[in-house]
């Protein structure tokens, strides 16, 4: 049988038990500061930043020409685009003007940024609350969390090419959407088919 003390009991324990909890919760202090994996001068890391703050964020497609290309390819799949659509900024006025219609309210962060010669790695989590129709169904009020994950290519300071993954089916589901059917290559979406409304962050 053991002969450890009460004390020594209560030490264990604390150890155990405690001290994980508490290092768990000094991993959440600080989660909402992206991990950056990026030399701090990279040029490219600047204009994801800036463009994430004043682009993003507020969803403001005026600064767009500041950080794309007159021209750029998507690679947007998951937003049925094909493999690839060349696109002008003027388009972020209609996508962000779609999005603010659906998502009265949206919150934007990034959670991984890696670098790699021309090209940036973000990691991103959105929250968005319906406030407005989707696909021809009413709002749900709801909220949604997702992930996306976005890589893009500079050249002379600008996007030239982006590619772009969204979490879109757990999107729907959160919002308490039906999701839309099959379909056939090809064919076009049903008119009433919801589907996230915002090709690009």
């Amino acid at each position: 049988m053991s002969t450890r003390s009460p004390t020594a009991l209560r030490g264990k324990f604390l150890a155990a038990v405690v001290l994980p909890l508490a290092v768990c919760s000094a991993g959440r202090a600080v989660a909402a500061e992206p991990r950056i994996a990026c030399a701090p001068d990279n040029p490219n890391l600047k204009a994801y930043l800036e463009m994430t703050d004043r682009m993003f964020i507020p969803r403001d497609a005026s600064v767009a020409a500041e950080f794309y290309a007159p021209q750029f390819v998507s690679h947007n799949q998951d937003s049925g685009g094909g493999d690839s659509t060349t696109l002008t900024p003027a388009r972020f006025k209609e996508v962000y003007e779609m999005s603010k219609r659906t998502y009265g309210e949206r919150g934007f962060r990034n959670d991984l940024i890696i670098c790699g010669g021309d090209y940036v790695v973000a990691r991103v989590t959105m929250t968005s609350k319906m406030t407005g129709p989707m696909g021809g169904q009413a709002p749900t009020g709801k909220t949604a969390v997702t992930s996306a994950t976005d890589t893009y290519r500079f050249k002379d300071g600008k996007v030239v090419e982006r590619w772009g993954n969204n979490d879109g089916v757990s999107m729907l589901q959160q919002l308490g959407l039906q999701l839309p059917p099959v379909r056939a290559a090809g064919s076009a979406p049903a008119a009433t088919a919801p589907r996230p409304p915002s090709p690009q962050r």
